[in-house]
């Protein structure tokens, strides 16, 4: 009778570690997708924006198109291999308050949008942390803006070439 109670108690135990495991790769999963899925929709605001202000080719129109439908059928199989909607990566922050003073909830990338448009300097501290053990401390200094057009980028890259 112990020699069953201690098989027992083992496989409840392995059960409950693969259980453990199991939430871990899916906490995991939603995770990195979600900061996938938030870049994807970043980038892609800012490409249309590209588009709209005629700053593109014909051709780099077609390839931003085929990559970003590229990307999201891609996400989209990922997200389904996990049991993740698409509602569960989208992530919404607080209330804002529209032109027109009504308050809704704003997504992440709504926000870090109007940032970028409007130009902005961020700095901070992060510390990346494991199990309550800090393991990274980041001193961060970031000047958030869009790229207009091909020139400005390349500008920019020689700039900076020369700085280091």
């Amino acid at each position: 009778m112990t020699r069953y109670a201690k098989v027992s108690t083992s496989n409840a135990t392995a059960l409950q570690v693969n259980t453990d495991v199991e939430r871990l790769q899916n906490g995991l999963a939603r995770l990195v997708l979600t900061i996938v899925e938030l870049l994807r929709q970043l980038l892609e605001r800012q490409a249309q924006r590209r588009v709209l202000a005629g700053t593109l080719s014909a051709e780099e129109v077609e390839r931003l198109g085929l990559a970003f439908m590229q990307i999201k059928q891609k996400i989209h199989e990922i997200s389904n291999q996990f049991d993740l909607n698409s509602n569960e990566l989208d992530i919404k922050v607080g209330s804002s308050i529209t032109k027109n003073a009504s308050a809704t909830k704003a997504s992440l990338v709504d926000i870090l949008d109007k940032l970028l448009d409007r130009g902005t300097v961020v700095g901070g501290q992060v510390t990346i942390s494991v199990a309550d053990i800090d393991l990274i401390a980041l001193d961060l200094f970031a000047m958030l803006s869009l790229v207009h057009d091909k020139t400005e980028s390349d500008s920019k890259k020689v700039v900076r070439n020369h700085g280091s």
